[in-house]
This record gives structure tokens, C-alpha cells and sequence, in this order.
């Protein structure tokens, strides 16, 4: 069949459908799945999947959406795949939203990936209205929106002054520090300290077994 129509009034249920045209001015149940070229029409759609080249309808209800161009008022869908674009009207529930710039009003979605994603104000506008307006707010978007600059190229560019380096404390010289505290605790007590050449070992003092006494190197 090169065009199925569906007029209004009238409920239609089919297994699946395959054809070139479908216009759906009533109610349309499709257990597995349509397959056309274009889809139109003011009525309701529930089906398993759709797939179509160009999808315009009021309502339409489904596990998946296949798709270049996707308008409609209503759109239940876990997936929605629109190569193009995807504008919806009134309400827009889904899981995922794929397609090149998505146009909503009042949606419920888990996860977008868009080139560009528009949101109208909810208003009860038709769906020409709704892409004119779509346009119309992508256009000013683009005409005023300030550009973001990820680098300043034409900043004045200042180097930072280095730092004088701290110069580094001297070494605490421990045997320095223990003579200086001999001398001044020998000072105090009334002693003088005095160098004598030698090595500890040869200027100790000798004990003489005869009288007992220690006899300390001449200085």
C-alpha cells in the first residue's frame, strides 16, 4: 500500500504496518511496528516502533522512535532518535533524546545528546508555531548570544617577579657551641681555659705507682 488512512472517528488496530504515506486522523494501534516514508495527521498513534523519514501528528506513543524529522504536540518514547530535528508542542517524556536540535516546551528526559537544544515557554501554540518560534529563538540566540573565549589572546601579558632566593641558615656547629659554653662556665666559676697541644690520650695524666700520685705532661 502506497498511502493508509486513518480518518477521524475511527479506531484502527493492525499487527504492523509498511507503506510509503500514513495520515492518521483517528486512533491507530500497531502491535509491532510502522514503517513509512512520511507520517501525518491530527490523531493519536501507539505502536511498538516507528519508523519513519518525516513524522507530523498529534500524539504519538511508542517503545522507539526512528526518524529524520519528528513535530508533534505529545510524544511518549523511551528512545527517540530524530537525525535532524525534534520539536514537541506540549509535553515530551523520554528516557533518551538523540537528534540534531531539539525544540520543547514541558519534558521529562533522562538524557539529551543534541547539537542544539531550544526551550519555549509552556503556551498553547500549534505545532507551525511551535517551529516558528523554534527558529525564531535559535536565530536571536545566535545573533546576540555574547561568544565564549576559551583563552584571552589579547591580554596584556605581565611575568611574574621571581622571588629573591632566602639565603640559607648556616650549619649549627655542635663542638663550636660546646667549647663556647666551656669557657663561659669557666669564666663564671673563676677559671681559664687553655689549649694544649696534643691528643686527649697523650696528655692524660700518668699515674706513678711509687707515690701515688698523677703526674700530668708538662704544658
Amino acid at each position: 500500500m502506497k498511502t493508509v488512512y486513518i480518518p477521524k472517528g475511527e479506531m484502527v488496530s493492525y499487527e504492523s504496518i509498511t507503506t510509503d504515506h500514513l495520515v492518521v486522523h483517528g486512533y491507530l494501534n500497531v502491535a509491532c511496528g510502522i514503517k513509512a516514508k512520511t507520517i501525518s495527521g491530527n490523531g493519536i498513534i501507539t505502536a511498538g516502533t516507528v519508523s519513519a523519514d518525516s513524522i507530523r501528528v498529534n500524539d504519538l506513543e511508542t517503545t522507539a522512535v526512528f526518524c529524520k524529522r519528528l513535530v508533534a504536540k505529545r510524544v511518549q518514547a523511551p528512545e527517540v532518535f530524530a537525525s535532524e530535528s525534534a520539536a514537541v508542542s506540549c509535553f515530551l517524556s523520554s528516557a533518551y533524546v538523540e537528534t540534531g536540535k531539539l525544540t520543547v516546551a514541558i519534558s521529562e528526559i533522562d538524557e539529551v545528546k543534541a547539537d542544539e537544544v531550544v526551550n519555549l515557554k509552556p503556551r498553547k501554540r500549534g505545532l507551525l508555531r511551535t517551529l516558528l518560534a523554534s527558529a525564531l529563538l535559535s536565530f536571536w540566540t545566535k545573533l546576540f548570544a555574547t561568544p565564549v573565549r576559551a583563552n584571552a589572546l589579547d591580554a596584556e601579558y605581565e611575568p611574574a617577579e621571581a622571588e629573591e632566593p632566602t639565603p640559607a641558615e648556616p650549619a649549627v656547629d655542635e663542638e663550636l657551641n660546646r667549647i663556647i659554653g666551656l669557657y663561659q662556665l669557666s669564666k663564671a666559676s673563676g677559671y681559664t681555659l687553655r689549649l694544649i697541644p696534643g691528643t686527649p690520650t697523650e696528655n692524660a695524666p700518668v699515674l706513678d705507682l711509687n707515690t701515688h700520685e698523677a703526674l700530668r705532661p708538662a704544658a
